[in-house]
């Protein structure tokens, strides 16, 4: 009997492949879509990211497939099963359950040739630009998984809309599911109603990371929720299969009803066990979400505190940060802090602000246990009597970091989060303890939802020393410190800090020169990009490098992590962090400005620049360059062309910061020697400068540099003492 049934399935799903595959039209489609993918994958430039453009690629292509696949599901059963002049066939000994899913398995391994010829041309691709093969592997196979995730799911509800409406209008109402399984639930369900968790229900899971598709972190930080995702996408194919069978069995009565319900039954408690991880992941996100709506310590959105006159607000001096992850997701960390006692004698508590992810296990001051109360991110420590000096503060604390934001850059992210090979965490989400209580979040203005404190409210600024060392990671880890040391998965960094401090984590590059002290840490797919950029880079810094004595580095590497959706800023402490380039000499050129020239955050308080002048010098510098290096001259450069970007300092026309128009006279003065061929003593009035110092940090941060003014009457000195003359010429 087992084998009279086999038999029947096999005759009937020879017949259903060969209606298929006997069909030149469809047969063709398959080839268009080969050509499509070759002629897009393979005509990408080098420096071009592959799997951010394919992912782009694939999310249209792959949504326009599935109206196919919707428009076949319904054809196969409205050939027969549903169709009037047919209704003969059902006297058949042929079981529904034969014939559907004999259809269904037909139609399925139709359209997994386009999942193969997807993650084939990407995988050639990919290996011809040299990425390391696990890379490949796991990126395939990820374009593999979703686009047969989506026909799976597609191809059964196809089938069953046909089997439940009869009528041809189900060919209206099947584009209609179309529409409303792709772009209208994007749209309107998930991203306007910020129903996330229906993401499961969508029929293209590309769709949903159209914002945000990188091989840095986008795939591995949802990793879990991916495959519980697909786990019960696939049970939920299986009970459509299961009701279309169903439906047709109530059409046509039959003696199997215990067993038709019997399966039915099996089939919704499948789906829905299938959902519960699925669910539970969404549950903890949500409840960190509304756990910090209920805290009463966030600040609103129209509250700015002003953390110069703050009265809980001290300085640290130093920290020694020791971070170890404990089984791929979980951190334990000891923060060893060095504080002045002045100013805190009559404080009865010590506020910190640390994020709630962590939970605190022990406080030490000096040698004793200190008693400690903690309220969402505030942690306030009892302090004992205080005496002059340095205080020293330990602070023991561990826990997990998946930070959900609903609604963050658009389609619900992470602020910060720490998992397996993927760490991203901002000094501004307080994974080490800051100062007095700093806003990380706060609250929308009408109390309805939630937003990183330090978008609106800015840290409370100072400079410490850091030592940072890390244990337990698999792959290195980088951050905006100096590494000192790296050792059998160990990793030790130090240096001081005046911008916070970042750890960053995943499938990074390290591109270095022989001869060049920057390097680039780049994403696998974006290694080319790096390439070009250092290389330029590095042709930049020869020329300032071959007559700037001594040369003084202001920037160490360049992080290019192209995810708008987490990282916003630009340069933190000895790092630059590049999350879009659209042009590699402009991005090589705003390296070795930083590498040369360091900050110039502190330029806003100069309102005199007759009494400042170093924001013109540092023009200067690049003036210089864009006579000799590139070879234009002082009228084109007048109209516009070369680095204006770099010089506009020489050229404003600010009448209340620069009434003496002190920046034109400048780089007349200089326009005119280089015209009379005097470059190397042009070089040596710049050098001068330079080596006296030329950076435009925030006061706060470097005061003493800061300070550091440079008069226009000190420049004409200089000037007429090198060029000979009292006319400085």
């Amino acid at each position: 009997m087992v084998f009279s049934a086999m038999s029947k399935w096999l005759r009937q799903f020879r017949f259903e492949l060969d209606m298929i595959f006997r069909n030149l039209w469809l047969l063709a489609l398959p080839l268009a879509f080969a050509v499509m993918n070759v002629w897009i994958i393979g005509g990408l430039e080098p420096q071009v990211n592959l799997f951010k453009e394919a992912y782009g690629f694939h999310a249209f292509v792959q949504t326009m497939t599935l109206g196919l696949v919707m428009f076949i599901g319904i054809l196969t059963v409205r050939r027969d099963i549903r169709r009037s002049s047919y209704e003969w066939s059902s006297v058949l000994p042929v079981p529904y359950a034969t014939k559907v899913s004999a259809k269904y398995l037909a139609g399925l391994i139709y359209f997994s040739i386009f999942t193969l010829i997807a993650g084939a041309v990407f995988a050639w691709f990919s290996s011809q630009q040299g990425i390391a093969p696990e890379i490949t592997r796991d990126y395939t196979l990820y374009f593999i998984g979703t686009y047969e995730v989506s026909y799976i799911v597609t191809l059964a509800l196809a089938m069953l809309l046909a089997i439940s409406i009869p009528n041809r209008v189900v060919y209206l109402i099947g584009f209609c599911a179309w529409m409303f399984g792709t772009f209208f639930m994007d749209i309107f369900l998930i991203d306007k109603a910020r129903l996330y968790p229906l993401q499961t229900f969508h029929l293209s899971r590309f769709f949903l990371m159209t914002s945000q598709p990188n091989d840095t972190w986008s795939i591995r930080i949802i990793a879990d929720e991916l495959f519980y995702s697909r786990l019960f996408v696939a049970s939920f194919a299986l009970l459509l299969l299961v009701a279309g069978v169903t439906v047709l069995n109530r059409i046509r009565p039959t003696k199997h009803k215990l067993a038709v319900w019997s399966v039915s039954a099996f089939a919704v408690v499948l789906a829905a066990l299938a959902f519960l991880p699925y669910g539970q992941i969404w549950q903890q996100r949500y409840e960190g979400y509304y756990a910090k709506l209920a805290d009463s310590t966030l600040t609103s959105m129209d509250e700015r505190p002003e953390w110069n006159s703050s009265s809980d607000l001290f300085k640290i001096t130093d920290y020694d940060l020791q971070v170890e992850m404990e089984n791929r997701d979980r951190l334990r960390i000891a923060a060893k802090l060095t504080i002045p006692g002045e100013g805190l004698e009559d404080n009865e508590e010590l506020k910190l602000t640390l994020n709630r992810s962590f939970n605190v296990q022990q406080i030490k001051i000096g040698a004793s246990t200190a008693s400690f109360s903690r309220q969402g991110d505030q942690l306030n420590i009892k302090l004992p009597p205080l005496t002059e000096g340095l205080m020293q503060v330990e602070v023991s604390y561990e826990g997990t970091m998946m930070d959900f934001a609903p609604g963050f850059q658009g389609q619900g992210s992470f602020y910060a989060f720490a998992k397996g090979d993927s760490v991203f965490l901002p000094g501004y989400i307080g994974w080490y303890p800051l100062a007095g209580h700093q806003p990380i979040y706060v609250k929308e203005m009408d109390g309805s939802g939630i937003q990183l404190g330090s978008v609106f409210v800015s840290h409370a600024p100072y400079s410490a020393h850091f030592k940072l060392s890390l244990a337990g990671f698999e792959r290195p880890l980088y951050t905006s410190l100096t590494e000192v040391g790296r050792e059998q998965g160990n990793q030790v960094f130090e240096g001081q800090v005046s911008e916070g401090l970042t750890l960053f984590g995943g499938e990074f590059l390290e591109l270095k020169s022989a001869d060049f002290p920057g390097k680039a840490v780049t994403t696998p797919y974006n290694a080319k990009l790096g390439e070009d950029i250092l290389k330029q880079w590095e042709q930049i810094y020869d020329y300032f490098s071959g007559w700037i004595h001594p040369f003084k580095p202001h920037l160490e590497q360049v992080l290019f992590l192209p995810n708008e959706n987490y990282v916003q800023y630009s340069v933190e402490n000895q790092t630059y962090v590049m999350n879009y380039v659209f042009d590699t000499d402009y991005a090589s050129k705003i390296l070795m400005n930083e590498m040369l020239l360091g900050s110039r955050r502190g330029d806003y308080l100069i309102d005199n620049m007759s009494e400042d002048v170093r924001l013109q010098i540092r023009g200067l510098m690049w003036y210089l360059y864009t006579r000799e290096a590139e070879g234009y001259s002082d009228e084109e450069i007048w109209e516009g062309s070369g680095n204006s970007y770099l010089i506009q300092e020489l050229y404003a026309s600010n009448t209340e910061t620069d009434p003496d128009r002190v920046g034109v006279r400048m780089v007349k003065q200089v326009a005119q020697a280089l015209d009379e061929g005097k470059y190397k003593q042009v070089k040596e009035v710049l050098n001068y400068f330079y080596a006296k110092g030329i950076e435009v940090p925030h006061p706060k941060m470097e005061p003493a540099v800061a300070d550091n003014k440079i008069p226009y009457s000190e420049w004409e000195q200089e000037w007429k003492r090198v060029m000979g003359d009292e006319n400085g010429n």
